[in-house]
């Protein structure tokens, strides 16, 4: 794998292990150690990785700025409840016959319920996360954009 890369101020393009046998004082474990880690920061920044998205942004009805939430943080749905409460000072409000509910904008650009899918995969395909009044979102799904069975207690 080759990469560029600027060591005291020389821009180049070699081998990772190369450039990692360019630093002085390391020996060949730290070497093996720093090369892997070069190739998955370099794999990461490529897009090589499909692992869980980190921080996903979450937008709150008559809330002008966006929040952002670390679903790695996270162990499921109730500890996404928890922490979106939390985060805009809404208390109770989330769950189940609250005054809010939380949605969701997959990776295929369609609006969908949280909690309607296993957490590992509403945590790949989701892109943004808003948080609307509950009689918002029983508009939206009587004009077909949710699906009205998911919206029964």
């Amino acid at each position: 794998m080759n990469t560029t890369v600027d060591y005291n101020g020389v821009k180049g393009s070699m081998p990772v292990a190369s450039h990692i046998d360019q630093i002085p004082g390391t020996s060949k474990g730290h070497k093996q150690v720093a090369s892997k880690t070069l190739t998955q920061d370099m794999q990461a920044k490529q897009g090589y990785e499909t692992s869980i998205r980190r921080r996903i942004k979450v937008h709150m009805q008559g809330i002008a700025v966006d929040r952002a939430v670390d679903l790695t943080a996270l162990k499921g749905y109730d500890d996404l409840r928890n922490e979106l409460e939390k985060m805009f000072d809404i208390k109770g409000e989330l769950y189940c016959g609250g005054q809010w509910t939380i949605v969701f904008i997959d990776d295929e650009g369609d609006m969908m319920l949280v909690g309607d899918d296993p957490w590992v995969e509403f945590c790949n395909m989701v892109r943004k996360i808003y948080i609307y009044s509950s009689e918002e979102v029983k508009k939206m799904s009587s004009s077909c954009k949710l699906p009205s069975s998911s919206l029964e207690g």
